[in-house]
């Protein structure tokens, strides 16, 4: 009988030690994701996965020289890189362009610029009302976007300028929601 109580307390005292055991060590693990919101007009479509790649992406260096109207020949592309959670958009304006000479009157030649099938056309000196090209409502991940630009210049507005030296902007605004 002896024998009997002493294997159970044995076993009491073994489970009881169970009962107790350590606590198991721990540590968490944390980061900070910095915020990538990349825009570039690129000479090719840029497909690359990386900041890296996108950064070596060669850009495009105007100005785009115009000698006739019509579609104009030339590689660009609005090239956009994020990981913005909420998104961004991208919005495009245009000037028209323009010569100016003193004691003249300025001059202008029209154009029509185009991206994601989107366009605008500039009028002279009326400021032209920038149009939405690009919308991301939201991400889940990093995530590029590449789209060519087009620009046709208005026959009508090149063949009736004066003489003297045009220059246009188009311009490309980007904004994280």
């Amino acid at each position: 009988m002896k024998k009997n109580i002493v294997a159970v307390l044995l076993v009491i005292a073994l489970s009881t030690v169970s009962a107790f055991a350590v606590d198991p060590a721990s540590f968490n693990v944390s980061t900070a994701v910095n915020g990538i919101n990349k825009m570039k007009i690129t000479q090719a479509a840029f497909s690359g996965t990386t900041p890296a790649s996108f950064n070596s992406a060669l850009a495009f260096v105007g100005p785009l020289g115009v000698t006739t109207s019509g579609p104009q020949t030339f590689s660009a592309y609005l090239s956009t890189m994020s990981n913005n959670r909420i998104g961004y958009k991208v919005t495009m304006g245009a000037t028209a362009m323009t010569s100016a000479v003193a004691g003249q009157t300025t001059s202008y030649i029209n154009y029509t610029v185009g991206v994601n099938t989107k366009s605008l056309t500039t009028a002279g000196a009326t400021v032209v009302t920038p149009v939405e090209v690009i919308t991301v409502a939201s991400l889940t991940g990093l995530a590029s976007q590449s789209h060519a630009i087009s620009l046709s210049v208005d026959a009508t507005s090149f063949d009736a300028a004066v003489e003297g030296t045009y220059s246009g902007t188009v311009t490309f605004t980007y904004t994280a929601n």
